[in-house]
């Protein structure tokens, strides 16, 4: 059994890191339901045309690449007159345009042009998917809160949020819509978000780990969300997010912790389970693009000592598949369950090549790890933190 590490608690949503997860029974009733619900509320969020057509560095110049974000929606809804067009994204001359929406084709994966290599991950149709389906599942975690900083009178009163790797934009999107007087900006170094978005959103293709351009002062809030593990030089961000913050703006991280737990005793530390070696070369492979999986467990005191105050660290269990007899959770878990299904192909490709594996190798490991995450008679979870800190008023 795995020793707990709870957080502190804020007001809003209490951590539930100390709650041990109820083991439903072999056999669940409503797994039907529960698929239903699930692709509902993936869908809500996925509607709206995307931004870029990759039709410049298509699949009919790469054969065998994949074909791009046709299937995430038109964006003819009938509700076009809620939403504006960005115009923002074309601002910059056309051999940046076309450099920052191009994409590159590696192993029948497809990847962010610009930055090349940055960040080890495919942004394709699957991918995209994944984001998706990471946001229903942050959001049934936190119980439908799309942050736990007190900071939701200054979005009402029209402030300003910075949301950094923002992915799909889904998060952005919709927080948009919740708090129509913020004024909401989103970046990623892939060219993945929609046209269309509420007037209040704008998305930037951009490296947030260059200096910003902005004015220091500038925002409310920062949020990043699953994004942690990739970024080379967390201090740097901190001391950026510190000057670009008005005083009294919060940061917040919302990040899982790649590593299974279990409260009973399906899994112990003899045994066989290949997610466990996974993530041990993942690691590995991660360091090798100068990332941390694990940067989330000093993720606070590393807050700490940049400057911020009033840090608090939420943290939730995520089970991994639908072995909870809690619905919210057993919906928790078939989401988890299935963005690492889903992923560990494109996941694994670089990080696990950078450690010299060939594909071969990999498609071969990954047959246990498959086997590992479908298991639902061993009942692990991923702790879930959510670290956010105020700038100093002086």
């Amino acid at each position: 059994m795995s020793a707990k590490k709870p957080g502190a608690d804020p007001a809003s949503v209490a951590s539930s890191a100390s709650t041990v997860i109820l083991v439903g029974p072999g056999t669940v009733p409503d797994d039907a339901e529960l698929y239903a619900a699930a692709g509902a509320a993936v869908r809500r969020g996925s509607s709206r045309k995307p931004a870029f057509d990759a039709s410049s560095t298509s699949s009919d110049s790469q054969p065998g690449s994949p074909s791009g974000n046709s299937g995430r929606g038109n964006g003819s809804n009938g509700t076009s007159a809620q939403f504006a067009l960005e115009t923002d994204m074309v601002k910059h001359s056309t051999s940046m345009s076309s450099s920052v929406r191009a994409h590159v084709y590696e192993g029948g994966l497809r990847y962010h042009a610009f930055r090349d290599g940055k960040y080890p991950f495919p942004n394709d149709e699957t991918e995209q998917n994944r984001d998706d389906m990471k946001h229903a599942m942050s959001l049934m975690l936190c119980h439908g809160e799309y942050f736990l900083s007190p900071i939701g009178e200054r979005l009402e009163a029209g402030g300003e949020v910075l949301d950094l790797g923002t992915g799909t934009g889904i998060w952005a999107m919709e927080l948009g819509d919740k708090y129509p007087e913020a004024k909401i900006i989103g970046t990623d170094l892939s060219p993945i978000q929609p046209d269309f978005v509420p007037e209040n959103v704008h998305f930037f293709i951009d490296d947030f780990d260059d200096e910003w351009v902005e004015p220091e002062h500038k925002y409310d809030f920062i949020h990043v969300r699953h994004t942690l593990h990739c970024i080379r030089d967390r201090n740097a961000l901190y001391r950026r997010a510190l000057r670009h913050l008005k005083p009294g703006g919060y940061i917040e991280f919302q990040e899982l912790e790649y590593w299974p737990q279990c409260d009973d005793d399906s899994l112990k530390d003899d045994t066989p389970y290949a997610v466990r070696d996974y993530i041990k070369f993942m690691d590995a492979g991660l360091r090798q693009y100068d990332s941390e999986m694990f940067a989330v467990r000093s993720l606070a005191s590393e807050l700490k000592q940049a400057g911020f105050e009033d840090v608090r660290d939420t943290t939730h269990k995520c089970p991994m598949g639908t072995w909870p007899l809690d619905k919210r959770l057993r919906m928790c878990g078939l989401f988890l369950k299935t963005v690492t299904l889903d992923g560990l192909r494109g996941l694994s490709r670089r990080p696990l090549m950078a450690l010299g594996w060939t594909p071969l190798q990999i498609e071969m490991f990954l047959v246990d790890v498959r086997k590992a995450v479908m298991n639902n008679n061993i009942h692990t979870y991923y702790t879930y933190h959510v670290v956010y800190g105020r700038k100093p008023e002086q």
